[in-house]
């Protein structure tokens, strides 16, 4: 017997993060109002994300594929104190995306264009925003070291490992939408980064130095209907991927 279908359900690959050290304040004022940084050691983190959508469904119906994408997103705790991702930005190739992540999920998505580009062993992205404003990221990354899953209680896992994210809906409603998929494979990556106005454009400034850089060949990933934030809405958090 087949469990229910997931209102959309997103294959990911070729994925490159990029992670900046920041202080609470530098992002607080990006967050909904409900919201508040989350932090380890007293740092807040913004991450900008390169990644290619192969397949991108919606309760069990195929609508795209091949879809390019750059996510800016910042860490939160929520008024109950679980952790969750906020989206800053999302710039994507697909009018039609877009339009979902807008309206279904209450996304701040743009149209965007960006182009993938590969050297060897090195992938250069160039993101531009469609909108005419200067909203950019370019970073060229190389895969190193050895691919792991992330282990408890580290960095990396205080990074990649989220199960829900934020938003705020019509009336201020406070949203929380589940994400669940198998643990994330990644490694250390080499990535020299060129523009970043997309992250000012997001209200993030005081960016400090290089990012550290991970990179992921991907993972598919089910994400659940916003709901209004309550623990009964965690705990679906926790069940999505089991099915």
């Amino acid at each position: 017997m087949s469990g229910p279908l997931r209102p959309l359900s997103i294959a990911l690959s070729d994925v490159c993060f990029l992670h900046w050290p920041v202080a609470p304040a530098a992002v607080r004022d990006a967050l909904p109002a409900w919201a508040r940084p989350d932090t380890t050691d007293g740092t807040a983190w913004v991450s900008a994300l390169s990644l290619s959508i192969d397949c991108f469904d919606a309760f069990g119906v195929p609508l795209r594929e091949h879809v390019e994408t750059v996510a800016v997103r910042t860490y939160v705790q929520t008024p109950s104190g679980d952790r969750a991702v906020a989206f800053l930005s999302l710039d994507v190739t697909d009018r039609l995306v877009v339009d979902a992540l807008r309206t279904l999920f209450h996304l701040p998505a743009s149209h965007a264009d960006v182009r993938r580009r590969r050297q060897g062993g090195r992938t250069e992205v160039v993101s531009r925003r469609r909108d005419g404003g200067n909203a950019r990221l370019g970073v060229t990354f190389e895969p190193t070291g050895t691919p792991t899953t992330t282990a408890p209680d580290t960095l990396a896992a205080f990074l990649l490992d989220r199960e829900r994210y934020v938003t705020t809906g019509p009336l201020e409603a406070r949203l929380v939408g589940s994400v669940g998929h198998p643990p994330w494979t990644v490694q250390p990556a080499d990535a020299a980064v060129t523009e970043t106005t997309l992250l000012d454009a997001a209200g993030v400034d005081a960016l400090d130095g290089e990012p550290l850089a991970h990179y992921s060949p991907g993972v598919e990933m089910g994400v659940g209907v916003l709901e209004p934030l309550s623990p009964t809405t965690i705990m679906n958090a926790r069940s999505l991927w089991c099915l």
